[in-house]
């Protein structure tokens, strides 16, 4: 029962840091089209991110101890 307890928590933080690893990249691409263009694979790039960011931020609501 406890590990099993652990297995989940570790995997909540996991799915936290990649959340949190997602904003960071998002936000740094966002910076640096600001500063040079915007060009197609930049929003490609964020439209995936922010895809990603809700798939991640549903599937850690599942994890409901």
């Amino acid at each position: 029962m406890r590990k099993k307890i652990t297995r989940k928590m570790r995997h909540k933080r996991h799915m936290e840091r990649f959340i949190a690893e997602l904003r960071w990249e998002s936000l740094n691409v966002i910076l640096m089209a600001s500063a040079t263009q915007w060009n197609e694979d930049v929003i490609a790039l964020l439209d995936n991110n922010a895809k990603l960011i809700r798939k991640y931020e549903r599937r850690k609501r599942w994890l409901i101890f």
